[in-house]
């Protein structure tokens, strides 16, 4: 498979279904996607139907939630990919993935330099991984500002398009978090738009 038909699938509609389709080719070119399925997370965060949910099926879900903005569907298909890599459990069996956007936004990296992906567009990308997971809540609002410059607004949305579509992935009984997710993008704007001004 050529970079330019993963693209078009990633675009189209439903694209968990064509990336089903052609599942063969997607994993020779990405090899590590293919590690993610069947990795169970045994995390209470990604249980559906009160069943647990792989990584893969997990980001297929993602892939389908976001909008068909070319960054925007690569760090869907990217943003969990690190997590086999890791994976520990705490003393009563749950999975934790520490640092895993880390590993995740590095085989992104290499995927981008393998099959010369602009500039731009891989820069944009690694920023979505990199900070997918964070909790904006945690942050004192002098880090807040810090990190609100390192995006212009477009990206600022792109990553909270992300956040929502990862959320909406997870278990049901923590989508109440998205009211968090919109204030904390209305407050990231806000102070992206401060910085711009001066």
């Amino acid at each position: 498979m050529k970079l330019n038909e993963l693209y078009e699938i990633l675009l189209g509609k439903e694209p968990s279904t064509n990336i089903l389709l052609n599942e063969e080719e997607i994993f020779k070119l990405i090899p590590e996607l293919e590690q993610c399925k069947g990795f169970y997370q045994n995390s209470e965060w990604h249980r559906l139907n009160g069943e647990d949910v792989d990584v893969y099926d997990h980001i297929l879900l993602v892939v389908d939630l976001v909008k068909p903005i070319l960054p925007l569907s690569l760090a869907a298909l990217f943003h969990d990919i690190g997590k086999p890599l890791c994976y520990s459990e705490d003393s009563k069996g749950n999975g934790h993935f520490p640092n895993h956007w880390t590993e995740s936004k590095r085989i992104f990296e290499e995927f981008a330099l393998r099959n010369n992906i602009d500039k731009n567009t891989s820069s944009i990308v690694s920023k979505l991984i990199n900070y997918h997971d964070l909790r904006l809540e945690n942050l004192k609002s002098s880090e807040l500002k810090e990190l609100s410059t390192k995006f212009t607004e477009e990206e600022i949305k792109l990553l909270f398009m992300l956040k929502e579509a990862d959320l909406l992935a997870q278990n049901a009984k923590f989508r109440n978090r998205i009211h968090l997710l919109n204030e904390q993008e209305e407050q990231m704007l806000k102070l992206r738009r401060k910085e711009g001004s001066k």
